[in-house]
């Protein structure tokens, strides 16, 4: 008797039948286009994952091709690449980046960029670096025009290396590189655009009872 109603309320309502069947298929096409957008939201997240850490991969991988041969007599207690000044470890590496780029490579080393706390550390790192390429140092002014090393070293108590005319541009040159000089043998300070991309110089201290 059940399926007789259900035939007979089946053949009054055509309508309403009609109706179920177009509602089920618009909930099997609009799950279908979700399920679709799902899958390609997957690859695309997965794409750029893949893209990022290649491109990271890379530049990390540079470092250990582009760095300054040290002539032995200054490697000292340092690691391989690194060359000994006193009871301080740097690392000239010759890859090409942005101060904020230079400034994260050196600290995945666990060491930071160069803070010059001497003319006779400049004139070695001068030495011991090529000539004609810019590297970048730890040095950077704020927003106030505050200049201030990585390490934390006050800036007024460490002596300064200007080149002629240098700081300048105050309002687009914040951060400093070590230029050579047609002057004086050693390189000099520079300030430029924290996006323009050199070479660096990482530095780390070694423990006290290593030295």
């Amino acid at each position: 008797m059940q399926s007789d109603n259900l035939s007979d309320d089946v053949e009054a309502n055509p309508d309403r039948v009609d109706l179920f069947y177009q509602q089920g298929k618009v909930a099997c096409v609009m799950f279908t286009v979700l399920l679709l957008l799902s899958f390609l939201v997957i690859g695309i997240v997965t794409g750029l994952n893949f893209k990022n850490n290649s491109q990271e991969n890379q530049t990390r991988g540079l470092l250990s091709d582009d760095i300054t041969p040290i002539p032995f007599q200054y490697k000292g207690l340092c690691s391989d690449g690194w060359v000994l000044y006193k009871n301080t470890c740097y690392l000239i590496v010759n890859v090409y980046g942005t101060w904020e780029l230079s400034k994260s490579l050196c600290h995945d080393h666990g060491a930071h960029l160069m803070v010059v706390n001497s003319e006779e550390e400049l004139e070695f790192i001068s030495r011991v670096v090529q000539k004609s390429p810019d590297y970048w140092i730890g040095l950077k002014r704020d927003k106030m025009g505050q200049w201030s090393w990585v390490n934390g070293d006050n800036y007024h108590s460490t002596p300064h290396f200007w080149d002629e005319n240098k700081p300048a541009h105050w309002d687009t040159e914040s951060c400093i590189y070590l230029k050579g000089s047609d002057t004086v043998h050693r390189k000099l300070m520079h300030d430029a655009d924290c996006h323009s991309e050199r070479y660096h110089i990482c530095e780390q201290k070694l423990e006290k009872g290593t030295w």
